[in-house]
Formats: structure tokens, sequence, C-alpha cells
């Protein structure tokens, strides 16, 4: 298969900064000279801008909803405000399927990579491009056992959603994955993600420790954290145990001196995974990822109501170094001692290829310089 030289656009979903990263790190390995066009949420743009090194131009761009989580809880998903808002918004991008395809024309795109987000997969086929998705799960595995619990018309909704996965050229199918069989061809590419820098000396220094105490990382998700006994952080502070993250506890929490507050524009995720001992997180795919590469073991609650869940606990529990949490103990952030168990742990290398994101880039610059693909 020949493709003209052209340029790259890539569509990522308004869900969350996992898909973002998971991106990033394909992006910023492809060469300079293929332009690039990236169409996201545009309350993503500016941490675009953040992390990825390399020219591009951006556009703002919704055809997806992702899921929506209650209020305060990051960890469960609202099945009915989550079906809802997603039919709402993909019908409204169905609706533009002409104007997107006239995009992709306009702008000679030879290639169009998507972040779990279909709309743009039906857009290339119209417009006689390849389609790559890049994903470990689809919305439709997402939505099916909502749609089907709640019944009516939302499990057609649900067919529809994976009707317009179809479209994709091939699935760059990232580990730890749901099947995604008999939507497209399959490429298993392992993991996709960019390794945090190990700058656990930088960080004590700036934080004025040393080696003797322990540093964790705290990441509880941007949907809400008033629930949280953020007391237990605080009297774990007694024991030398100090925690890092990007956000600081909510107000009325009361005092937690052994929280630390770093910038976002200075650290990311994967660096505080590899600077710090243990990581305390939702399971998401970056945050697991992540935590493996680093070689960190990672302290999680079970999340209700999102299929990918299964999968990571999974990876986690293969690799050795997952410590699952009830729902309750999270919650209450009563983790003094799943805290001692991590720090126990040896966890040996991912239970997968690291690669995942070479792999990706190396496909879609031969798609963009118009060499034949592999087959």
């Amino acid at each position: 298969m020949m493709i003209r030289t052209g340029s790259l656009a890539a569509y990522v979903t308004s869900h969350g900064f996992g898909h973002l990263n998971r991106t990033v790190a394909v992006l910023n390995r492809i060469p300079d000279d293929i332009p690039l066009i990236i169409r996201s949420s545009p309350d993503l743009l500016d941490h675009w801008r953040e992390r990825l090194r390399r020219p591009a131009e951006f556009q703002a761009h919704v055809s997806d909803a992702g899921a929506v989580n209650p209020p305060g809880n990051s960890a469960d998903t609202d099945g009915p405000a989550t079906l809802e808002r997603a039919a709402r918004v993909h019908s409204a991008a169905m609706q533009r399927i002409d104007e997107y395809a006239d995009e992709l024309r306009d702008g000679r795109v030879s290639a169009v990579l998507c972040d779990a987000t279909p709309v743009p997969l039906v857009a290339a086929r119209r417009a006689g491009i390849p389609g790559f998705l890049l994903a470990n799960f689809t919305w439709a595995d997402i939505y099916h056992p909502l749609a089907k619990r709640m019944g009516g018309e939302r499990p057609s909704f649900v067919r529809e959603v994976r009707h317009a996965y179809r479209h994709a050229t091939a699935i760059f199918r990232c580990a730890p994955h749901l099947s995604m069989e008999r939507i497209a061809p399959i490429i298993d590419v392992g993991m996709v993600v960019t390794p945090g820098r190990n700058r656990g000396r930088e960080l004590r220094e700036d934080l004025g420790f040393s080696d003797r105490e322990r540093l964790v990382y705290l990441y509880l998700g941007r949907y809400g954290q008033d629930d949280y006994e953020w007391a237990r952080i605080a009297r774990l502070g007694d024991r030398g145990v100090h925690f890092v993250g990007f956000h600081d506890p909510p107000a009325g929490s009361g005092p937690v001196p052994n929280l630390h507050v770093v910038a976002a524009s200075e650290w990311n995720g994967a660096d505080l995974a590899a600077s710090c001992e243990v990581v305390v997180a939702k399971a998401g795919y970056g945050t697991v990822c992540e935590s493996m590469a680093a070689g960190s073991p990672m302290i999680y609650p079970p999340r209700t109501g999102f299929a990918e869940y299964r999968a990571l606990a999974r990876a986690l529990n293969a690799w050795g170094g997952g410590v699952p949490a009830s729902r309750r103990a999270f919650d209450r952030l009563r983790i003094e001692r799943l805290l001692d168990r991590a720090l126990s742990l040896a966890p040996g290398p991912p239970p997968f290829p690291m690669d995942g994101a070479d792999r990706v880039a190396a496909y879609l610059t031969d798609a963009c310089l118009g060499r034949s693909l592999p087959r």
C-alpha cells in the first residue's frame, strides 16, 4: 500500500491526561519535517504545549465524550450521564463528518492517528486516507455493559460507536489491553509510554530531605478529592513518609504538612513515578505503565463501571508490583499497611515491551513519507 507524502493529523479523546501522554510519546518521535496537526479538546491544548517537543499546529476538536465520573469521585463511572453525553456528542460529530473529511483533504493529510476517539476514523475513510487507532480499549467496550444494563436505545448507540471504529485501517493495540478483535486488523505494539527520569536526588534536595525519608507519588485524579480522609496522610509524616503530587488538598481538609505540591510545568507523572519509591493512584493506563516502567510499586483502588480496569489490574498482578486496595480503605486513605507492603516489594521489569511509542512512530513516519506499509 503506497501513501502520498503529506502531514499527520492526530486526534485525542477529551477524557483525561493519560490519552494525551500516550499520544505525545508517539508524536515526539515523529521527525520534525513531517507536518503535524493536533486536534484536541481546547481545555487540553496548554497541556499539549507543555509536553510536545516538536512543532505542531493545534486546533480545537471534540468528537467524543469519554466517561463521566460522579461528583467528587474519579474512580467510578456515572453510567446514565456517560451514555447521555456520549450519544449527544457522537451524534453532533457525525453530522459534521463531511466537514471533517474536507479538512483532511485540504490539509494534505497522509495519515490520521486517533487515540480512542472513533469519528475521525470515519472521516479518514471518507477522505481516502489511512486512519489508525491507538488504543488499549474502545469506548464501545466501556459503554457496552452500561448500555446493556440500562436498555432502551442505548445498545443501538453502542453499535453505532463500534461501527465507527470499524473504519480504522488498523489498530495499534497498546498493552495492557482489552481484546478489540473483529474491529480492524491488529498491530500489537506493547506499552506506549515515555519512561520517567529518576530525578530523586533533585527532588529530595528541593524538598530538603535526606535519603531517610520515604517519598510517595500521590495522584488521586482531577475530578474531586473532598471525601478522602486527609488526616491519615498527615499522620504518616510522623513515620517519615512524604507525599508528592500536583494538587493541594481541598479546603477544609486540615493541614497536611507532608504533602508537597510540584509544578506541572517542571515535573510530570512519569518523572515522579521514577523519582519516588511508591505510587498511590487510580489505575489508569498512563499511571500503570509509568509505574511499571519505573519499577515503583503502585497502590490502587478498584474502578466501577470501567471495563479497562480488569486488564490493568491483571498487568499489575503479573508484574508483581501492584498492591490493590479495597474501596473503603482507599477512600479513607487507610494505606499504612499497604504502604509497608509496597515498600517491601522489588518488582521486575514490565510484562510487556516498552518500545511501543517507537514502533508506532516508525509506522506513521513510513505512511507520511509515502513508503510501503507492512501488511
